[in-house]
């Protein structure tokens, strides 16, 4: 692999997981982000799902949220959403954001981060955090 040429993904079949005998280039997006987030896949499987985003035009998130975060930040911190959210900022964006702000002002237990009344579980990626859950 020359890392001077970027790397593609033309052709290149899936040999591992639930999209196996698929072009990488069909799998989907969301699957794409697993892949290069994945700290135990390997460094070339990694590499080429970072080619792949970026073919298709698509950027690395700066936090990924799931959607059972994004549910408990709905039950749980609305009353904190409307105090502290920006003019115009939508839970999904303010989640995000306080992930970020908890990342560097929170107090940090293992995966679980304190802040601003929230315990906030962030799992480390390759590429970028994941907010697991919110509680509080």
């Amino acid at each position: 692999m020359n890392t001077a040429d970027p790397l593609s993904t033309h052709g290149v079949t899936m040999d591992f997981g639930k999209h196996s005998g698929e072009l990488l280039t069909r799998v989907p997006v969301s699957y794409v982000r697993w892949m290069a987030n994945n700290v135990g896949l390997p460094e070339r499987w990694r590499l080429l799902a970072k080619a792949e985003f970026e073919r298709r035009g698509d950027t690395m998130p700066a936090v990924e949220l799931t959607g059972h975060a994004i549910d408990n930040a709905s039950l749980r911190a609305l009353p904190l959403w409307r105090r502290t959210g920006a003019r115009g900022e939508g839970l999904y964006s303010w989640l995000m954001r306080m992930v970020l702000e908890a990342r560097e002002k929170g107090e940090k237990d293992g995966e679980r981060i304190k802040y601003q009344g929230l315990i906030l579980v962030v799992v480390e990626g390759h590429e970028f955090p994941v907010l697991k859950t919110v509680m509080t």
